[in-house]
């Protein structure tokens, strides 16, 4: 999921940053124009994590008051593919299912997908789903172990959703270790 990459390309630096170091400079540019960004062979773009190699000398281009220099730097990207598990956090549960965060993306879990042998039942008073046999809670901040069934992209990452299961053996709610829960329930 999480990877590390080698990239090249020649950086314009913009006059204004003319009087920071090169390697400074090509980086600021680096992380402006690629943080955050999602790219169908990259996956999400978390940061750029370091100017590897940055040329002493970079060339003009006539009309324009910037300094192209060539580079190299790592990206730390993160591209989900199908079938992939993680871990995830519950940020928003709903009628029809719950917005779980996978990384720096956010997935969607149907409510059909959410218990394995069980069918939840949202209970709007708890703003959470119920297993109706078992009675398993999950909500909002809770940790879960998904699977990755599908991802519909477009250009944006904002437009790029992640589908997501917990109907299958080991997927679901995570428990905590007793330390961790115990601090989490003294933090409420």
């Amino acid at each position: 999921m999480f990877y590390v990459t080698r990239i090249e390309e020649s950086v314009r630096i913009d006059p204004l940053k003319l009087n920071v170091p090169a390697d400074r400079a090509v980086l600021q540019t680096l992380r402006e124009k690629y943080s955050g960004s999602y790219d169908k062979e990259l996956g999400y773009v978390v940061t750029v994590l370091r100017t590897v190699e940055v040329d002493e000398e970079g060339y003009l281009i006539p009309g324009d008051g910037g300094v192209k220099v060539r580079s190299v730097a790592d990206l730390l990207c993160f591209l989900p593919y199908p079938g992939d598990v993680g871990l995830g956090i519950v940020e928003e549960v709903s009628e029809s299912g719950a917005k779980v965060r996978v990384g720096p993306m956010t997935g969607m879990l149907h409510i059909s997908q959410v218990f394995e042998g069980d069918y939840a039942v949202y209970d709007s008073a708890r703003n959470a789903f119920v297993g109706k046999t078992t009675q398993k809670i999950v909500q909002v901040n809770d940790v879960l172990r998904v699977r990755i069934t599908s991802i519909s992209t477009r250009n944006e990452a904002k437009e790029t959703r992640l589908m997501l299961t917990c109907r299958q053996p080991g997927l679901g709610r995570v428990q905590l270790h007793p330390q961790q829960a115990e601090a989490q329930q003294s933090k409420k």
